[in-house]
């Protein structure tokens, strides 16, 4: 009989855990021992991950979010409203700061609600309340936003972890074009990258978007096929956010930035939409030693400072010979 007590009381407790857990799924967190939560009160909604806003203009939308602490230490975490941004690995992202206007945006999810900071104790959980305000014009197309929430403490917890808030006007998906945007510099882990920026301007989320891009340092050396050689990048990004940009990276590992013209050229294809793209970029000296003095371990390469010893070795020798057949001649 007692067996069977336990046995009830088991089934009861995981089929109240299950029920609990229908509606609010935990967002996957890159804090250690912190949870973050969408509380999601439509009960006949598939969607437990994200916020989904189907509003008309100036509505306003409230949302609530859970985050629980299960460290043991005192948490000041900060949950920073943003959009979406798409990384050099083909993933949305939501740890940028993004304003109106960047790559064609219309809305920024940082105008219509506020920044909060929350000081939440060891085991404890609280749950935040945000008001959305919709924007006064009809949201043509998706805005991507979402909640960034990151420790902002003294030596605190690393990592971020986010709750995306997708806004439409009426929930028609709105496909996008790809188009080449810019040419960058930056430093990752002490090494130079070359980023070429592509970009989707349009507010619709995109999928699996191939990308074949090449970029070559123009060089008088490329007559006698010694210039520097062509670098190539083939990559797929399985997601691109809408109005964000697509950043294409070319990792120079210990080959330092060089001034000159870049020649860049590549496709982008996503179904049966092929894009292409050909385009002549200009590094100055400056940028190019901004970047080289932030990295460590860079190999120069001497192939033009040989070629000219030589140049000028031979041009020796010739005058030398030449200075002999005239004295000779005198």
């Amino acid at each position: 009989m007692n067996k069977k007590i336990i046995y009830f009381l088991s089934m009861v407790f995981f089929a109240f855990i299950g029920f609990i857990t229908i509606n609010n799924t935990t967002v996957r967190a890159d804090i250690n021992n912190v949870t973050v939560t969408p509380l999601i009160e439509d009960d006949n909604s598939d969607v437990t991950d994200r916020f989904d806003i189907v509003g008309k203009p100036n509505a306003t939308r409230t949302v609530k979010i859970s985050i629980g602490n299960f460290s043991i230490n005192k948490l000041r975490l900060r949950i920073v409203p943003t959009n979406a941004t798409t990384s050099m690995d083909g993933k949305i992202v939501y740890t940028d700061k993004v304003r109106a206007g960047q790559y064609g945006l219309k809305y920024a999810f940082a105008d219509m609600t506020k920044p909060q900071t929350l000081i939440l104790a060891p085991n404890k959980t609280k749950d935040v309340t945000f008001k959305i305000k919709l924007p006064s014009d009809k949201i043509e197309g998706l805005v991507m936003g979402g909640f960034n929430v990151y420790d902002v403490s003294k030596d605190g917890v690393k990592g971020n972890a986010n709750v995306p808030v997708w806004i439409t006007g009426n929930n028609k998906a709105v496909g996008g074009i790809i188009s080449l945007h810019n040419l960058t510099l930056d430093v990752i882990s002490r090494k130079p990258h070359i980023i070429i920026n592509l970009q989707n301007k349009e507010p619709g989320q995109m999928k699996n978007v191939i990308v074949h891009m090449t970029v070559k340092r123009k060089s008088w050396l490329d007559r006698f096929n010694l210039g520097p050689k062509e670098m190539v990048a083939d990559t797929t990004y399985n997601k691109v956010a809408p109005n964000s940009a697509i950043p294409v990276d070319f990792d120079q590992n210990q080959t330092p930035i060089q001034a000159g013209e870049y020649v860049v050229k590549g496709a982008a294809r996503s179904g049966k939409a092929t894009w292409t793209f050909h385009k002549t970029y200009k590094i100055t000296q400056d940028q190019a030693n901004d970047i080289n003095k932030r990295c460590k371990g860079l190999i120069y390469n001497k192939t033009t400072t040989y070629i000219l010893i030589v140049c000028v070795l031979v041009s020796l020798i010739f005058l030398i010979f030449w200075a002999i057949w005239y004295s000779g001649r005198s």
